[in-house]
Order: structure tokens, then sequence, then C-alpha cells
């Protein structure tokens, strides 16, 4: 069987392997797919490294299965704003860490994005304001995408908000708000009142990708 390894951040414990068989992330990519409504007339630019989940969840295994363009790039600030403008992509990916570097740039502030009509964000706690600022520039829906290595997205979903009104897996809270998938404790606080990512139970030890393997 052939399978997928791939480390996870450290964000929150040493870096560790978690592997797949190609059989999951397969069915991972088609859920994403089928979320995203994607066919063969998208565009989907990617700037996920091929070393994490959401390359292969996402953005570029789900465009390989539904026949979409598949653009992809390294990310750059300055160069983004190009990429949009040049290739006026249907489907993106983006995190808090992008818009903030997008932020100190002319382009981004006067950027058309119009032509996104779906775009996925995540990984850390995601703020209105996020949401808000490409929604702004045209953006269509912002899903907001709640998942991990060891249970790739999408497993939660928010739609143009930070609360998540859509839940695709077997997911519970213990009584400290703590979500677990599939009986595997993430490790994410939740405030279940309000279906809102909190905050991780342990905070980042700063040691990502610094373990010797």
């Amino acid at each position: 069987m052939s399978t997928l390894t791939l480390f996870t951040s450290g964000s929150t414990d040493e870096p560790k392997i978690v592997t797949h068989s190609w059989d999951y992330i397969r069915s991972c990519a088609i859920k994403s797919r089928t979320e995203i409504g994607l066919t063969k007339t998208d565009i989907v630019l990617d700037v996920f490294p091929a070393n994490t989940i959401a390359h292969y969840t996402i953005t570029a295994f789900p465009a390989v299965l539904s026949g979409a363009q598949h653009v992809s790039s390294n990310f750059s600030a300055y160069t983004y704003p190009d990429l949009i403008t040049r290739f006026k992509p249907t489907v993106i990916a983006l995190i808090p860490r992008h818009l903030e570097l997008l932020s100190n740039t002319k382009a981004f502030k006067q950027l058309d994005m119009s032509s996104v009509r779906y775009m996925v964000t995540g990984s850390s706690k995601i703020e209105q304001s996020f949401i808000d600022a490409f929604r702004e520039r045209g953006v269509q829906t912002v899903a907001n995408w709640y998942g991990m290595t060891e249970a790739p997205p999408p497993v939660m979903i928010g739609y143009n908000t930070t609360n998540f009104t859509k839940i695709t897996e077997d997911v519970s809270f213990s009584s400290e708000g703590e979500c677990i998938i599939n009986g595997w404790h993430t490790g994410d606080i939740f405030d279940v009142s309000t279906m809102t990512f909190s905050h991780r139970k342990n905070p980042s030890n700063g040691k990502t990708w610094k373990t010797k393997v």
C-alpha cells in the first residue's frame, strides 16, 4: 500500500511523523473538491508547499481530480497580487500570515479579487477582520476550515464568519472545550457556545522543524 508521510508543524509539541494511505488522502481531496464545487472550469491558485497536508487535500490534488487548471507558486507578498490579476483564479487558499504580509504592500490595497468565488483559510485562529479584508476586495466566499495533519480538512467549516457552522466528521468536545475528531484529541480549545476556535491547549514551543530525525 502506498503512503504519504509528513511531519506535523511542531507548534505545540515536538514535530512528529504522520503517515496516511493514498486512499485516505484521495478521500479527503474528494471531500474538498465536493465542498468547493471544483470543476474543470476552475482555476486554482496554490501557494502551499508540497510538504504540507493542505497541498494534497485542499489545493493541488483536488484540482487534479476535478480537471481544474492548477497554478502553483511560492508565496511572495509582492508577486501574489500580480498572480491574481494575471490568472484570475476562482479558488485560492491563504492563512493569516499571508494577509499580514500582503497588508504591507501597495498592490494589495487596490487589488481586485472578484474572480475568486471560494477562498479557503485556517491553520490558526481567524479574526473577522481577516475575512472582511478579502470580502472587501471581492472574494465571494471566505471559508474558514478546521483540520490538521492527523485529520485533514475540511472537518469543520464556517462561511464568511469565524463561527463553524458545518461539521463533516465525528466531532465532540471535552469539558474544557478541547476538540476531539474521530476519537483524536487535537489539543485545540473551542468556545463551544459560539463554535469558535479559542486557543491551543499548549502554546507554541518554538521548536518547529528543529527536531533531528
